[in-house]
This record gives structure tokens, sequence and C-alpha cells, in this order.
């Protein structure tokens, strides 16, 4: 027993006095457990039983809860890759070897230290508080338990022999929350992940090379660090615009691309979101769609002084990729159409003097006939759907007659509706 309570004295004290790994002991599950090591260790603990069991039993229901489900090694190894700290900074742009040396050795300190918390076993908690509560031995045997084994961390070792090779994911996945997540929208004041999102690829994206070949080329000369310019995508609806720009992130994250989608009522803040990017050594795409104003928007104002840097020079990790469905970015009202000629022009040249801060305009166009089903049997061949050609393309042109056009984005449809109905044994369109 003396064996079980000096383990967690040792974690207990160590945990206590990690350094550069501070922000995880507000996570409120190690918390918690900081907590609870302390009122297990104390010999002059007065608490009742139920006062520790109720801390236990929030930690199990939190570690159940989480994506981990219950996993305690997974959990507290995946707080240490989410950590930002001087350290995971650092080795996210490069310079990990170039710490002090003092910095290393704290490092290796904590990563033991919270190496040697996830070797506490419920068994060990268990026993601690038979140790202090034995007249409730039968009850404390009741209680939940939560796993030790890694799952998703398997063969890690002793964490502090590891720093070099955590300081090499970061370098090459970045920190924080942009380590796990790679698809982001900013509501005016956070960056808040999305997880579930589009799965498109390049290759999945039909004709339009030419337009696609100048978004990748600016693309990758943003992330190898090379002179790039900010896009914008304009042309007709269900041309391939926003998801070309969806197919990039699929196609380069590994390279540390990442997306921030804004929408335009929040475009008054997006130099802050440029600055809460700043020292981010990932690659963001700044993802505006379906971009267009009416004369008296705020935001309109907010990104020109982007585009054009006139607060400040333009940032190295920040690219602005925008959708439109018009060239002329500003709406004429009726009533400024019957205004005076002057005002019209003011207006017009606004709206130039915006499209022409964007160093690349590339246009989309709906496909003739010939291409729109060329596009349908590309889609269909990908899905290896077993039809007859002319059957295909008859049920693509009737599809188009009915939702009284060309494009991509219907040729996707038809083909979604077709296949669904092939694999449910249905009669075709």
């Amino acid at each position: 027993m003396e064996k079980v309570m000096e383990k967690l004295r040792t974690a207990s004290f160590l945990i206590a006095n990690i350094s550069v790994y501070q922000d995880i002991k507000a996570d409120p599950v190690i918390q918690c457990y900081i907590d609870l090591l302390e009122n297990l260790t104390d010999d002059e603990c007065g608490l009742p039983l139920n006062y520790l069991v109720a801390e236990y039993a929030a930690i199990c229901a939190q570690l159940y809860e989480s994506k981990h489900i219950g996993r305690f090694f997974d959990y507290i190894y995946n707080k240490v890759l989410l950590s930002e700290n001087l350290f995971s900074v650092e080795s996210a742009k490069g310079n990990f070897g170039t710490l002090p040396e003092y910095i290393k050795c704290a490092v290796t300190r904590d990563l033991n230290a919270l190496y040697a918390l996830t070797c506490i076993t419920s068994e060990d908690i268990k026993a601690a508080l038979n140790y202090r509560y034995p007249e409730d031995s039968d009850l404390i045997e009741l209680l939940p338990e939560y796993e030790s084994e890694p799952f998703c961390y398997r063969n890690i070792g002793c964490w502090g022999d590891n720093a070099a090779k955590i300081a090499e994911y970061h370098h090459h996945n970045g920190i924080g929350v942009f380590s796990e997540q790679i698809a982001f929208r900013f509501d005016g004041e956070a960056i808040v992940p999305v997880k579930n999102i589009d799965a498109i690829r390049l290759s999945d994206l039909k004709h339009y090379e030419a337009q696609r070949n100048k978004i990748v080329e600016n693309t990758l000369s943003f992330l190898h660090s090379k002179p790039c310019n900010n896009i914008l995508l304009y042309g007709d609806r269900g041309t391939g615009k926003s998801s070309t720009v969806k197919a990039l992130l699929n196609e380069y994250y590994g390279m540390g691309l990442r997306i921030v989608q804004v929408e335009k009522k929040n475009l008054n803040n997006l130099s802050k979101l440029i600055e809460m990017l700043a020292d981010n050594p990932l690659k963001f795409i700044i993802f505006i769609d379906d971009l267009t104003f009416n004369e008296n928007d705020d935001g309109f104002g907010a990104l020109k002084a982007v585009l054009e840097g006139s607060l400040s020079k333009k940032a190295d990790n920040t690219v602005i990729y925008a959708t439109s469905n018009r060239r002329h970015l500003i709406k004429e009202t009726f009533s400024s159409r019957e205004g005076d000629e002057i005002h019209r022009a003011d207006t017009i040249d606004d709206s130039l003097s915006l499209s022409d801060r964007f160093g690349l305009t590339i246009t989309f166009m709906v496909p003739d006939k010939a291409k729109y089903l060329d596009i349908v049997k590309k889609i269909a061949d990908d899905r290896k759907l077993d039809i007859d050609e002319e059957v295909l393309l008859k049920g693509a042109e009737r599809f188009a007659l009915q939702k009284a056009g060309r494009s991509p984005r219907i040729a996707r449809q038809y083909i979604d509706a077709v296949q669904g109905r092939l694999e449910l044994g249905l009669p075709l369109l």
C-alpha cells in the first residue's frame, strides 16, 4: 500500500510544479485530478469520503464524455499536443534546436510529470481510498473506472524522452486546435473549428483546368513563402468556385494549409482575425464566399483596407480567396441608378477599386452542352456507375432542363440522384 501512496505523492508533487505546460493545469479533468491527489496524499485531510468520491466520479464522467471515451492516457497526451506554450510555438516555427538547454530540460520535466499522472490507474485511486476509509471498502469497490492503457498513442514510452518528436509534430501540424483541425470559421470574436468539412478533392472537379491551375500555382507559392496574390473567383453559380477553394484545403493541409471562413457580416473584424493568426506558423486562406456589398456596407472599407495593406504590411501567413457572382462587387440599388451620374460613377469606381485589390481574378462561366455532358460522364466514371451512356446523358439533359441551367453543380446533383436510385434498385429519372 505504501508503494501506491508514494506513487500518488510523487505524481502530485511533479504535476504541481510543471512550468512550460502550465496551461494544461487549467483543463477541468486535470484540475480535478490534481485536487483529488492532494486530498488523497494529505495525511491531515479531514474531508468525508463522499467529497473525494464526487471528485473521482467527476473525473470519470468527463473522461467518458470526451472524444477519448474514458481513456485517461490518450486524454492527457492529446492535451500535451494541443498545448500552446513557448516550446510548442517555437517548435512549430522550426526553432526547437535553438531553444536554450534549460527550456528543453523544463519541457522534459513537465512531460515526465504528465506521464507520471497517466501511470495512476483506477485501481490505485480505489486502493488509496480504501487506505483512507477502510470501513467503506465495499462501497469503494463499486466506483467506476477509467482506462489507463493507450489506444490512439501507443508505443510512445516515457514522454520526456520524446520532446524532439513532439517538437517535430508541432513543426508539421502547428499548435493548439490548429494541429488537429484544418477548417475554421471566424464569428467576429473567436476562431471556431468546423468539424464536418466537404471531402472534395481537386481530382473530383471536372474541366476548368486553366482556372484551377492558376489558383493551385498561387497557393503553392503561398505555402512555400513565395510572392503570391489574393484571389477573386467570380462567375456563374454552381461552376465550382467554392468547391475549388475547399479542394485546395483537402489537397494541401499536410503542407500546413488551413482555412478560416469569414461571413460578410464579420468583415469589420477582419484585421483582428489577421492579428490573431499573425504568430501562427501555419498558412491560412481567409475564405469569403459569395461576396457582394450594398453601397453602405461597413465591411467594404474594412476589406479594402486589408487588401491594400493601408494599416500594416501584408501578413506572410494569410491570403484572401473570395468568391462572387458579380464582377462589380457593389450592388447598385434602384435609387442609385436614378441618381446623378457622378454618384453612379463613384459607385462603379468603388466596386472596381475593390475588385482590382485582388491580385488575381479568375473567371468561371457556365459550360456549354458538350462540356456539361462530359462533366456528367467523368463523374459517373469516377463513381463506376453501371449505366448505359446514352441513357445517362439523356437523363442529364432532362435534369438540366428541370433545373433551368447547366453547371458542374447540376451535373453532380444529377449523378447523386442517379447513384441513389441505382443503389436502391429504382428506375432512373
